[in-house]
Formats: structure tokens, C-alpha cells, sequence
């Protein structure tokens, strides 16, 4: 029970010793208020809050199965209280179905037991106190959520427009590329070597693009990137090399110095490659997109022990802020309008759809590796990727985009 002094007790009777014997009796317990009649009872709690009322049931004027009654519809929070006699058993009735009195007190009263009903009462008011609490922070709670829910609803709408306007801008020019990059074999069998090289390369990009693209597009829209791991064991350097060649293209048409350590003891590891690969070609392609013509890169890899390898991306480039690196890998983070994106151009500055990013750590997280940014704007950005020699299971690899 909460302390009894926060409590106003009313004691109303005609009768003045009744009222000082239960005052004298109540005042070190509660705050006690009296009045010989409903009328002044009335009065008193237009003056203040009263949490509990005991009133005689003989008195003049007003009858107290009468002012309980109106306390219960003026006042319901309070608890009511009836003193009564033997002979008025109907007048404890009416109390009862018109009052709503918490108990009733026959009279002469035992001391003891007027001390514990009275006590009872004040509980009484505690606990629904507590359930009206319980209850607004309970309506407080689910205006919240209702929020939550309409916010959650726009963002869907958002997200499946997104995801429309993606299929389209996404599958068109891997399409136009697939079908160029086959016609320009045909246009010309006896291409030397390097073009051929090249040509190939272009072509395999372009498959293992669509394949990618096919598969996030499915995903999202099921607003689930869970794919099981598909590992094979493979000399890793070798593939980390592969990815460099892939974008050489790139990198000297935008005139980039990209500097490439990878230590030849990485040995063999157990990863699904086409993640893996992705990964790293997402790195790759946002140190491309943000460093100036001319600007560095660096894509170094060694062993972290021996059931480790680390993986980083630096550029010399733009950088980011600390707010912008606080949301870099939610998806469709993005600080810029992205119905206005650019599609597949690695220039200076141009930036995706705010997926990539979120992918790259998803799928880095399948393995049970991690990665971490580092970035100073105007200076540079680092990604550093840990990714165990085989999955490691983690305490949260569902990949759900939430």
C-alpha cells in the first residue's frame, strides 16, 4: 500500500462526537476532512480531491445512500464507505445498486476492524489509480504504435514504388550490355587477345550482374535478403585479383592509381564467392564513384591470424561526415533523391540507389565476418572487411532489411 498520508478521508454525520471520535481515531493516518451533512460533503469536493468517504446513512436533508450516490456519478474515482443499523438493511441495498459502495459498516463499530476496512478502502483506491495509469500509458502506447504502423506503411509503399522504378532502370541496360557485349564477338571473331579479354569480361560482368540484380529485386520485394550460403573452396587471393582485373577498366578510364596488395599466403577459403565477389566489387566501385580523376585507391589483404583473412578498400577521396556514417549500411540510405539516380555510371560523384552498401554488410555477416568504416570528409574513406576461412555462425544472421 502506497503512504496512507496521500490520502483525504471524509467523515460524514449529523452527530458532532461521532465525527471528532473518528477524526481523532483517523488524523495520524490520513488527512481528514469532516462535515455533518451531504450538502457540505458536496462542497468540500468542489474544493478538492477526496480518495475515500464514509458517511452515516441516517441524516437529515440527505440520506447517505443518497450522497454516495451522487459522489459515484460526480466524483467515481473516490471510495465509498456506508455506516448503517441493523434496521436499515434496504438502504444498505439501494447504496449498494445506486452508490457502488466499496463496503459497509454496521454500527456499534469495532475499532480493529473499522481501522482495516478503512485501510482496505485506501488500497482500494490505490490499485484503480494504478490501473488508470496502467491504462493511459497503455493508450499512450498504442497512439505510438499506430504511429509507428502508419510510418511503417508509407515506407512499404515507398519501397515498392522504389522497387518498380528498379526493376526497370536496373534490367534495361544489363540487358542492353548483355546483348552488345554478344554482338561485338560476332561483329569481329578475329579480335586479338586483350579485346577479347575484355569483350569477356564485359560479358561475364553483365550475366553475374543480372543474376544479382534477379535475386535482390525477388528478395526485397519479400522484404527478405535471406539466401542460403552457397560455398565452395577457393584460393582467395586469386579471386580478390579477378575482382581487381574486373574493374581495370574503369579505373583507367577515370584515370585512377589503384594500388593493390594482396599477400599470397591467403591460402584457401570456404565463402560463397558470388557474395563474396559482390561485396568487394561494391567497395570498389564507391571508392571509383568518389575519388577524383587522378585520385588513389588501395585494396590490400592479409591474414588476421590464421582463420582470418582482412580485406580493405581506402580512397582518397571525398569522405563522409559523421551523421552520413551513422546510416551508411541501412538500406536505401542515400543523400540524394533517388528518383533522380544515376544508372550504371561510375563517374565522379554519382551515386546508387542505397542498396549496395546494406548488401555488402549482409552478406559479409552471412559468412560471419564484419566490416567496419572509417572516413574523415574531404580526406578519405576506409572499409575493412574481416571474413573468417570458413562460416562462423553469428547470434543474428537472418540478413531481414528492416
Amino acid at each position: 500500500m502506497a503512504d496512507p498520508q496521500r490520502y483525504t478521508f471524509l467523515i460524514v454525520d449529523d452527530e458532532p462526537d461521532v465525527l471528532e471520535s473518528l477524526r481523532h481515531l483517523f488524523h495520524r493516518r490520513y488527512r481528514v476532512l469532516t462535515a455533518s451533512s451531504g450538502t457540505e460533503a458536496l462542497r468540500l469536493f468542489d474544493q478538492e480531491p477526496i480518495h475515500v468517504i464514509l458517511s452515516d446513512q441516517r441524516m437529515p436533508g440527505m440520506t447517505g445512500d443518497e450522497l454516495l450516490s451522487q459522489v459515484r456519478e460526480l466524483h467515481p474515482d473516490t471510495i465509498r464507505l456506508l455506516f448503517t443499523g441493523y434496521a436499515d438493511i434496504q438502504a444498505v441495498i439501494k447504496a449498494v445498486n445506486q452508490g457502488g459502495i466499496f463496503r459497509y459498516i454496521l454500527k456499534p463499530w469495532d475499532v480493529a476492524e473499522l481501522e482495516t476496512i478503512i485501510g482496505q478502502g485506501a488500497d482500494q483506491y490505490n490499485l484503480l489509480a494504478e490501473r488508470r495509469r496502467l491504462i493511459a500509458e497503455l493508450q499512450t502506447a498504442n497512439t505510438q504504435l499506430t504511429h509507428a504502423n502508419q510510418e511503417l506503411a508509407e515506407s512499404d509503399a515507398l519501397k515498392s514504388a522504389f522497387l518498380e522504378v528498379a526493376s526497370h532502370e536496373l534490367n534495361t541496360p544489363i540487358t542492353v550490355v548483355q546483348g552488345m557485349s554478344e554482338l561485338l564477338k560476332l561483329v569481329n571473331p578475329q579480335r586479338d587477345e586483350p579485346e577479347r579479354g575484355i569483350i569477356e569480361q564485359l560479358s561475364e560482368s553483365a550475366r553475374q550482374l543480372a543474376r544479382l540484380v534477379g535475386t535482390m529485386l525477388k528478395l526485397l520485394s519479400a522484404n527478405d535478403i535471406r539466401s542460403p550460403l552457397h560455398t565452395i573452396r577457393v584460393d582467395l587471393a586469386a579471386r580478390l585479383r579477378d575482382v581487381v582485373v574486373q574493374v581495370g577498366p574503369i579505373v583507367q578510364a577515370r584515370r585512377l592509381n589503384l594500388d593493390v596488395e594482396i599477400a599470397d599466403d591467403l591460402g584457401t577459403f570456404e565463402i560463397d564467392l558470388d557474395k563474396v565477389r559482390d561485396a568487394v566489387i561494391n567497395l570498389l566501385s564507391n571508392a571509383i564513384k568518389f575519388t577524383p580523376d587522378g585520385g588513389q585507391i588501395f585494396v590490400k589483404a592479409w591474414l588476421d591470424g590464421p582463420d582470418d583473412a582482412r580485406i580493405e578498400v581506402e580512397d582518397r577521396g571525398i569522405g563522409m561526415d559523421q551523421k552520413t556514417l551513422q546510416h551508411l549500411f541501412q538500406p536505401f540510405f542515400t543523400e540524394f533523391d533517388p528518383s533522380h539516380h544515376s544508372t550504371g555510371d561510375f563517374g565522379f560523384g554519382q551515386r546508387g540507389m542505397g542498396l549496395g552498401l546494406s548488401l555488402v554488410k549482409k552478406f559479409i555477416e552471412m559468412h560471419g565476418g564484419d566490416i567496419r568504416v572509417e572516413s574523415t570528409l574531404g580526406v578519405g574513406t576506409k572499409f575493412t572487411v574481416q571474413l573468417p576461412r570458413q562460416p562462423r555462425p553469428k547470434s543474428d544472421q537472418s540478413g531481414r532489411i528492416e
